[in-house]
């Protein structure tokens, strides 16, 4: 048996003002074709599908068409569960129309889903249980069970997991341990050398994060301890991170992140987006492998000391990538350059001019050695690349003025 293992699609997500739809419909596309070329059985996100509880009309529409290509017409599996950016009544209301297709939503923790039987073409939801699916796939009838727990936050729970919120330490114990007793309790329906997998959508204890995952709890406590994933799992598929990377829990369980479908924020510069395949043999072991995602424009940042190497290097990334510029420079720039390089390359997202001036010894000047007037002048170039006016240089003069004369009475 065959499944894919994605998350954090993040449909409707912009990066600053720039709207990316016809990037995650590209990249959809891409999963779509890799379900169809890797012969998938089942799919599982992960959560995070949605950006956020209300999302644009489009990306909705985004979401729907891409189930029913996923599913193909209910003969392979499909299970998504929220995260913490999905609202997960919002991601129940096509349940009816789902469940027809193969498709299975988990909204919230402990939520048990409504069974199905579609005869042997076709996918069928034999079992459930609360955050529990087990699921007949058309190939020779295999059978795949998914201990499917979505965000498990205290409200999504609908449980109070700890009564001092100021003592992080036992904030933190008596979450992991809560969510474990769970999961444990719940994999009992596991079946022996089956297919058995864990989705959840969490954070595990020394993950790697990026700037643009929403924190899952303030002090971190909602951390998981990897060893706390049932061992009669042959493979835990997790959202949340977007950073596609690895642990490994009991008796070496691999515990995963695939990761976001797209590089999000500039934290993410750089990295491979991916699938993971998993494979599960006869016997119950499973073995992953990740394939890499195409579509989508790469996040560069710039880091540079003159206009002639600033122009080199986005001449050589080309207009295609996003862009995060940080230029350090001796003078200021010409008030129009900044409007110029932004209407010649639309896709720069910052662009950061920044100055120093070096004494004889070669050191940067602090901002403490320059006047008040210079300071400000350097302030509103960086926000705007342009000079300050006279009028707003002479309002700023008085309000220094008068707050030095304000200062000198209070002796």
């Amino acid at each position: 048996m065959r499944i894919l293992h994605t998350a954090d699609w993040h449909l409707g997500r912009r990066l600053k003002e720039h709207y990316r739809h016809d990037e995650q419909e590209a990249v959809l596309d891409e999963l779509c074709q890799i379900a169809n070329e890797e012969k998938i059985d089942a799919v599982v996100i992960a959560g995070d599908v949605f950006d956020t509880y209300n999302p644009p009309t489009e990306s909705e529409s985004l979401f729907y068409r891409t189930m029913t290509r996923l599913s193909d017409g209910g003969r392979r599996a499909v299970i998504v569960i929220a995260g913490n950016h999905d609202s997960p009544d919002r991601l129940l209301a096509s349940d009816p129309y789902a469940r027809e297709l193969g498709i299975i939503t988990v909204g919230h923790p402990k939520e048990a889903p409504a069974t199905f039987e579609r005869g042997t073409e076709r996918v069928s939801c034999i079992q459930t249980a609360p955050s529990f699916v087990r699921v007949r796939t058309p190939r020779n009838g295999e059978l795949l069970s998914i201990l499917a727990l979505p965000y498990p936050s205290e409200s999504r729970l609908r449980e109070v997991l700890t009564r001092d919120l100021s003592d992080e330490e036992a904030a933190l114990t008596d979450y992991n341990r809560r969510i474990k007793e769970f999961m444990e309790e719940t994999a009992r329906l596991f079946t022996d050398g089956g297919a058995n997998i864990v989705a959840s959508h969490l954070f595990v204890g020394g993950g790697i994060e990026s700037e643009s995952e929403r924190p899952i709890q303030v002090g971190g406590a909602y951390a998981v301890d990897r060893q706390s994933f049932p061992a009669s799992a042959g493979y835990v598929a997790l959202g949340h991170l977007h950073r596609p990377q690895e642990q490994h829990g009991q008796q070496d369980l691999p515990v995963r992140y695939s990761g976001s479908i797209l590089q999000y924020s500039m934290s993410e510069a750089g990295q491979q987006k991916s699938v993971t395949v998993v494979e599960f043999a006869s016997d119950g072991k499973a073995t992953y492998r990740t394939i890499p995602l195409t579509a989508g424009r790469q996040l560069v940042r710039i880091h540079v000391e003159s206009i002639a190497e600033l122009e080199a290097k986005i001449a050589e990334i080309g207009s295609q990538s996003w862009i995060d510029i940080s230029l350090l420079l001796q003078e200021p720039l010409e008030p129009e350059y900044g409007r110029r390089l932004r209407a010649d390359y639309p896709r720069i997202v910052d662009f950061n001019p920044r100055y120093h001036r070096s004494d004889a010894e070669g050191s940067e000047l602090s901002l403490g050695s320059l006047t008040p007037e210079e300071q400000f002048r350097r302030f509103v170039h960086s926000l705007h690349q342009e000079p300050v006016s006279d009028a707003v240089m002479k309002l700023f003069l008085e309000l220094v003025g008068t707050s030095s004369d304000e200062e000198g009475s209070e002796g």
